[in-house]
């Protein structure tokens, strides 16, 4: 078909060539004969020239035709892609007239929307609108005049049919005509709702506790930041609150983790009741918070704010079916007063609440730069301490436990003593507390154990003696979920027979949950190990809590030995302990024994064991060693 629509579209230009060329010839021939042509077949010729040329231009015309039937195809199919494309898009479509009215949506549009296409067409934009924006947040971007021009592009605020609301991603385009004027609006939208929740939470666990809602660590350094800054350039004050609720740990661990953290979300509730909308709460982490207040005046501004928060947190508390009353203790600090930066404040501010806590809690205190000294010698009191684990500073004093009826001896108590480099013999009561706060008590603790246990068994060996070695437990050290664990590999690794070991706990170490704490101590004594509670009478004292815990022995306070036989308050109460001690069937060693005075009196009121500078005071492994010789000599002589 082509080469044949190609022949008659030659055909004409052939035979205008054919006519042209046999005029010209038969002109050429009769012109050199001296003949003329006659007037019919001139006539002829040019009829043939002429029809040529008007098909030439036929030809022209029909092609110029071809084209643009051609282009009009091409136009249409393109227009039906372009229809197809739109009405089929994965983005809402809307098409609106120059006021904002809607022409057209495509399908998108109405499975996002669930406005149906004619539904829609007429109606302004503003039928998407939520009816009822919340005044107490900044005004979200909704469909207005306003973002109807070209090239605009943001998130806007939209409500379904249903009345669900949404986000979409918005960009407008326009239609002008040949004058340039504005004639339609086209609307592209993506719904970014879940994107945007998915950021939120996104944002909401980068910046806010999870539990109680308010602001985390990350959060509240970067608005302590900008206060201290605005302070400084406004030349006002701002006050920051440490808080640490007090025994939250025995409530956690005795009603379970559910009501703790009901407990923390009760707390974080009372304190944003104490402050101003414009202060910040946060929740550092556990039972820890910090308040800051900006603007405040000075000093005096900040107690009653302390104060009211004391009083709040002390209202009971309904958990499950128990009703609690926590307290609080409360470090405050001022900037730019006390500190131009965030790490200092914080820093000033944990230094203040741990005052607190030393003065009896529930209560507030102050940052002052004798709480800084104070602080720079704990740091360096830990290094020392450190250093003294990594180069074997520490050695063992043994303090022997007399049997007070038959005299000898059946224990010997472990004492750590610190041989410093520079100062030289440190006592336990300088050191002690630093590594309970550092943590460091727990690997001192198990040096001590260690080693106590090792001694022990060499003088086992070199004396053929049958005694026990009693070793301190740290508040850290009990609370350690692996002490058991602990303690089974020192004895495997000592060689130490479990009976020969006796572990001392304080009572203030068990005054919180009775029954973990029974728990606890039934672990230690499947171990083999004899337990004792030392320093009995010197905190809560409490006798009938002690028929439930499986220990062995009760060690009496040398407060109550000490003024004896001067004080008669002292005998009736040591006297009491020793007579319910034995109604239990429990031991009673009593320490500090300095006196014969005082050693006849527990013999009268039948004390086993007795322990005190009247036997001897606290020995070296090798002073030990003879003394445990010498005595029994003296048993044998």
């Amino acid at each position: 078909m082509r080469k044949h629509g190609e022949f008659w579209n030659v055909l004409p230009i052939s035979l205008l060539m054919l006519g042209s060329v046999a005029t010209i010839h038969l002109a050429s021939l009769y012109y050199f004969e001296g003949e003329s042509l006659s007037w019919p077949i001139l006539t002829t010729l040019s009829i043939a020239v002429i029809f040529a040329f008007l098909s030439l231009i036929q030809i022209r015309l029909n092609r110029q035709l071809s084209a643009k039937v051609r282009a009009l195809h091409e136009r249409d199919f393109k227009l039906k892609k372009l229809s197809s494309a739109v009405t089929n898009s994965g983005c809402s479509i809307i098409i609106t007239d120059r006021l904002g009215r809607i022409e057209f949506v495509n399908n998108k549009f109405v499975n996002v929307t669930g406005y149906g296409q004619e539904e829609a067409r007429g109606r302004f934009l503003d039928i998407l609108n939520p009816k009822d924006m919340d005044e107490e947040k900044p005004q979200e971007q909704i469909w207005e005049s306003e973002i109807l021009y070209d090239g605009w592009e943001g998130e806007v605020l939209s409500r379904r049919r249903d009345g669900h609301d949404f986000w979409w991603a918005v960009t407008v385009s326009t239609v002008c005509d040949s004058d340039n004027t504005v004639t339609n609006y086209v609307i592209s939208g993506v719904d970014v709702s879940e994107l945007k929740e998915a950021n939120r939470k996104m944002q909401q666990m980068a910046l806010y506790d999870s539990l109680t809602g308010l602001a985390n660590r990350r959060l509240f350094v970067d608005r302590l930041e900008q206060a201290v800054k605005a302070a400084r350039r406004d030349r006002k004050q701002i006050a920051l609150l440490f808080l640490d609720l007090d025994q939250f740990k025995r409530i956690n661990d005795t009603l379970g983790h559910d009501a703790g953290d009901s407990l923390l979300q009760t707390v974080a509730q009372r304190l944003k009741n104490c402050v101003r909308a414009k202060d910040t709460v946060a929740r550092l982490g556990g039972d820890e918070f910090t308040v800051l207040l900006t603007d405040i005046v000075d000093t005096f501004s900040v107690t009653p704010v302390a104060t009211q928060i004391l009083k709040a947190l002390k209202e009971p508390i309904k958990l499950k079916k128990h009703e609690v009353i926590v307290s609080t203790s409360i470090g405050v600090t001022l900037a730019p007063a006390d500190g131009a930066n965030a790490d200092v404040l914080m820093k000033n501010a944990d230094l203040a609440l741990y005052r607190a806590k030393e003065h009896g809690r529930d209560r507030y205190h102050f940052y002052t730069e004798e709480l800084n000294a104070h602080a720079l010698k704990q740091l360096l009191m830990e290094q020392e301490l450190r250093h003294a684990l990594q180069f074997e500073e520490f050695t063992l004093g043994f303090q022997p436990q007399v049997n007070l009826a038959s005299g000898k001896i059946v224990c010997v108590e472990a004492l750590i003593r610190w041989h410093h480099p520079s100062k030289g013999l440190v006592m336990p009561d300088s050191f002690i507390s630093v590594a309970e706060e550092t943590g460091l008590i727990n690997p001192i603790g198990r040096w001590v154990l260690k080693n106590a246990c090792m001694q022990m068994k060499m003088l086992q060996d070199l004396t053929g003696s049958a005694i026990k070695i009693a070793v301190n437990l740290s508040a850290r050290q009990f609370d350690d979920p692996k002490l058991e664990q602990s303690i089974e590999e020192v004895l495997n690794e000592t060689g130490l027979e479990p009976q020969w070991l006796e572990l001392e706990v304080t009572e203030s170490m068990l005054m919180g949950d009775i029954e973990a704490v029974t728990a606890k101590l039934k672990r230690l004594k499947q171990t083999g190990v004899s337990l004792a509670i030392d320093d009995f009478g010197s905190g809560y004292s409490s006798l009938s809590y002690l028929k439930k815990l499986p220990v062995n022995a009760l060690k009496v306070d040398r407060e109550f030995v000490r003024d004896i036989p001067e004080d008669s308050n002292d005998m009736e109460i040591t006297s009491a302990i020793i007579a319910v001690a034995h109604k239990l069937q429990l031991k009673v060693v009593a320490e500090g024994v300095e006196t014969v005075d005082q050693k006849e009196y527990l013999i009268a009121n039948q004390c086993d064991f007795a322990q005190g500078y009247l036997f001897s005071k606290p020995l070296s492994f090798e002073d030990l060693y003879i003394y445990l010789n010498e005595h029994k000599l003296k048993q044998t002589a």
